[in-house]
């Protein structure tokens, strides 16, 4: 059990001053990001047999492919645009899709992945054409589902939804890896920029324990000004890794292995959701507060206070609201 809070964390009250990102650059709050990522796993599950759900998991790779491709052609360069804009979720999508569309159950060969993936996309799937080996299987499937041409149709519009969210996603990766190299020269979009906040007197927050760091429910209040760029090699990083990620997942599809590159997408989206932790220390850390505030050249009378996590997602929501969430739901996108 913990005292109350003014015990515990031994502070003043709160003194109006605090460092946040700014809007070009904030990140989606690591609570949300990993929310979101368990989400798209499971619509996303990595498996042919779950047929049940599988006309919903290829509209869902629809949209996230879309909605990365259009990211990734809106993309203007600035602070924290690689993590910000490119999509290193994809790579669920892309997985997801060859798993599907191969009918890959971990039994078949290089070769007879290939051909199984030919099958599909030419409409002459295992699933649904008859053959010496599987009359029973069809006949079975074929008395759950009487229409049998309707059967037919609604796999077939899963796999030409899989055929066209996997295209799109490859393109969306491709223009991605041109796009990071575009910005390694100048360097504003490996850049973060961090601004002071500042309220007025008398404003009210509570403390969060055990962070001690200050609660802020109202960002409408808040006058955001004096920010600075500075350069940590987060950036650097992400270019390195998003390039490898790509060059992986090409390799995948030679060879064309589904899970590997379904995994690559949950290791892709992990490493955003690490970096939005590490941002989020800029303003939740004290350490990294008196780093911040003596880049800003600050006087000891206006040192930054703390805040939560939760603070940080309040203001995520402030600025950004439903439609960057709905946005986020798909894409995984920092």
């Amino acid at each position: 059990m913990f005292p109350s809070s003014e015990i515990y964390c031994k502070g003043s009250s709160f003194g109006g001053l605090v460092l946040v990102p700014s809007e070009e650059s904030q990140l989606t709050p690591w609570p949300i990001s990993v929310t979101v990522l368990v989400l798209n796993m499971v619509m996303l599950y990595p498996t042919y047999k779950w047929n049940r759900f599988s006309l919903i998991s290829a509209l869902w790779a629809v949209i996230s492919s879309s909605l990365s491709l259009w990211r990734v052609c809106s993309a203007k360069q600035g602070p924290m645009i690689v993590a910000y804009n490119m999509p290193f979720n994809l790579p669920l999508t892309i997985g997801s899709n060859i798993i599907r569309l191969t009918l890959e159950d971990g039994t078949k060969g290089f070769k007879e992945r290939w051909k199984t993936f030919f099958k599909v996309i030419n409409g002459e799937s295992p699933q649904y054409t008859t053959s010496s080996t599987d009359d029973d299987w069809i006949e079975l499937d074929y008395q759950n589902d009487k229409n049998g041409k309707s059967f037919k149709i609604y796999y077939r519009i899963e796999e030409i939804s899989r055929l066209f969210a996997l295209i799109v996603a490859l393109m969306a990766m491709m223009w991605g890896v041109i796009r990071v190299w575009e910005w390694w020269l100048p360097f504003d979009s490996i850049n973060d920029e961090i601004c002071l906040a500042s309220f007025p007197e008398n404003f009210h927050t509570s403390i969060e324990i055990p962070s001690c760091g200050y609660i802020i429910a109202d960002w409408g209040q808040a006058k955001i000004y004096n920010c600075i760029q500075f350069e940590p090699a987060v950036g650097w990083f992400l270019i390195i890794v998003y390039t490898a990620l790509c060059a992986s997942v090409l390799v995948g599809m030679f060879v064309i292995r589904g899970y590997f590159i379904w995994a690559l997408g949950g290791v892709g989206s992990a490493i955003l959701i690490v970096i939005s932790g590490l941002q989020s220390t800029y303003s939740t850390n004290g350490y990294c507060v008196e780093f911040v505030a003596k880049l800003m050249r600050l006087p000891s009378t206006q040192k930054p206070q703390i805040l939560s996590h939760q603070s940080l997602i309040n203001l995520w929501w402030y600025r950004f609201g439903l439609v960057q969430w709905a946005i986020h739901l798909f894409t995984i996108h920092g």
